[in-house]
């Protein structure tokens, strides 16, 4: 399976997601003019890796910011990572936040609750 990378830009965040070396990583901020432009792709890799998982999988979230577009393609792209939870696979979210950011931490958790997804929440 191939490489997903994504730059950062001033609107979208830097994305890596590589099966072969486990890594499905997210930071930034995420505010695109089309998140649906900007997600679909992200959204349709993974649905291809879920396919066919590796045994774990663990999902690092660490943006600084998200609009409301971004947040509900953010849980889009979670309701699809829960298909690995049904395959009886290890799947974790990292889900980063500024110290002093309560409103990130509580959307993290918003977003667990949703999809009952484990979460692990780190502050920075």
């Amino acid at each position: 399976m191939e490489p997903l990378r994504l730059a950062e830009t001033h609107f979208s965040p830097e994305v890596n997601l590589d099966k072969d070396r486990s890594r499905f990583e997210f930071f930034g901020k995420s505010f695109p003019e089309d998140a649906k432009e900007f997600f679909n792709p992200i959204i349709d890799w993974f649905m291809k890796y879920v396919e066919s998982p590796n045994r774990e999988t663990t999902v690092i979230f660490k943006l600084d910011y998200f609009n409301t577009a971004s947040s509900k393609k953010i849980v889009d792209l979670l309701n699809v990572l829960k298909e690995i939870h049904k395959q009886k696979k290890s799947i974790i979210i990292n889900w980063y936040y500024k110290s002093d950011d309560e409103d990130m931490l509580e959307t993290g958790e918003t977003f667990s609750e949703i999809v009952n997804l484990p979460f692990k929440f780190f502050p920075y």
